[in-house]
């Protein structure tokens, strides 16, 4: 993986799959980077640009966002102003690819969402089917696979969750 400076801007993308058409994107700056991944950090009122949709949104909450090195997920707490964890956001994709100044990978549809108390629940699996006939066969065996680690990351706490907190409602999501 590229050595990125802390403090560095970098933009992140998903693209779809077969199609190679950019999903969405935003900006976010390099907080820590380990030799499993890289974290970073979106401030409060960070632009969203989602292609598909044709629409920007003027995100209300911070965010932290782990990409592992080989991994099918990524995702990260999103935290309030005052830095409490309202909800955490994986997505399920393909591994990362780190270039200087972007990180992008194909989404794979799924996405897992937790609350501040570690309690999961499994999203879009239906896309994820319908779509499942146009994927490698490795990348559907992959993606239901990384649902999966996607909990036990949350029940070992690893990095970058955070100790359980009070669980509240969904966030709503663009």
């Amino acid at each position: 993986m590229i050595r990125y400076p802390t403090g560095q801007v970098v933009r992140i993308e998903f693209w779809k799959y077969p199609a190679h058409t950019l999903h969405y994107w935003w900006e976010a700056r390099v907080c820590e980077q380990r030799e499993e991944g890289l974290l970073v950090h979106m401030p409060l009122g960070f632009e969203f640009h989602h292609e598909s949709k044709r629409r920007v949104l003027r995100v209300n909450h911070q965010a932290y966002v782990a990409f592992f090195v080989g991994r099918w997920y990524s995702g990260g707490p999103d935290l309030d102003a005052e830095g409490r964890v309202l909800e955490y956001y994986w997505n399920i994709q393909t591994p990362p690819r780190f270039e200087p100044d972007r990180i992008w990978q194909y989404d794979l549809e799924i996405d897992v969402k937790c609350k501040a108390d570690h309690t999961c629940q499994t999203f879009d699996l239906e896309e994820f089917a319908a779509k499942a006939p146009l994927y490698p066969a490795e990348w559907v065996e992959q993606a239901l696979r990384a649902a999966q680690q996607v909990e036990e990351h949350m029940r070992r706490g690893a990095w970058p969750v955070k100790p359980p907190g009070r669980a509240m409602g969904w966030l709503e999501r663009l």
